[in-house]
């Protein structure tokens, strides 16, 4: 599990294919001083495993299905990452929970800025409308933020300093694709009021 409270921006140093699989090395930021073969990394906000490290950088492994689903897809040599380590067990939840598994990905649409305050705009797939609400979570990037505006086809948050300067969201051009990922709660709602009680008992029924 991770909270959406970046710890560091990194590069990815190289990416390749082999086997279905893409491989990449990220540089390892100084503050990743306890890493471990199997740890699982948030990298802008997909959960990947380490699968080997050193002093200067780490690796993972990106399986197909999930590089057809994600901006992984574009990653390559000095790409700039979001990284997270997963919460410890008694550490402070200062975002929202978050798997880590991105349900899709979106454009960048427009930005513009109000004072001190940096307000991004997001398509958003007319499917997936019922998953986000005002003032609600929704992780960009691996990023915990607030929708500050839901639109019929966007949604806009707004990047208070701190964000702008320790992720790479004031970074990306317009048009420039993110990952999304839904608040968990509103998904497990949403596929409640899909498949009710009553309906989910009368399909066991049938087995």
């Amino acid at each position: 599990m991770f909270t959406g409270i970046i710890e560091a921006t990194s590069t990815v140093i190289r990416a390749n294919e082999a086997r279905g699989v893409k491989q990449v090395e990220i540089k390892r930021p100084k503050s990743f001083t306890d890493l471990k073969t199997g740890d699982s990394i948030a990298c802008d906000g997909i959960c990947l495993t380490v699968v080997a490290f050193g002093m200067e950088s780490f690796k993972v492994e990106i399986m197909r299905e999930t590089v057809k689903k994600t901006t992984a897809a574009h990653w390559n040599t000095n790409t700039l990452l979001n990284l997270e380590r997963a919460l410890q067990l008694g550490g402070r939840l200062d975002g929202h929970w978050l798997q880590g598994h991105v349900d899709t990905t979106a454009r960048l649409l427009q930005t513009r800025t109000e004072g001190s305050t940096l307000y991004l705009r997001y398509e958003l797939h007319p499917g997936d409308a019922h998953l986000v609400v005002p003032q609600g979570s929704i992780a960009i990037n691996g990023v915990s933020l607030t929708l500050a505006s839901v639109e019929a086809n966007s949604f806009s948050v707004a990047l208070i300093s701190h964000t702008l300067d320790n992720t790479n969201l004031s970074k990306l051009p317009l048009g420039a694709e993110v990952n999304l990922e839904y608040d968990i709660l509103g998904k497990y709602i949403a596929r409640l009021h899909q498949f009710p009680k009553e309906q989910s008992k009368l399909d066991l029924q049938g087995f």
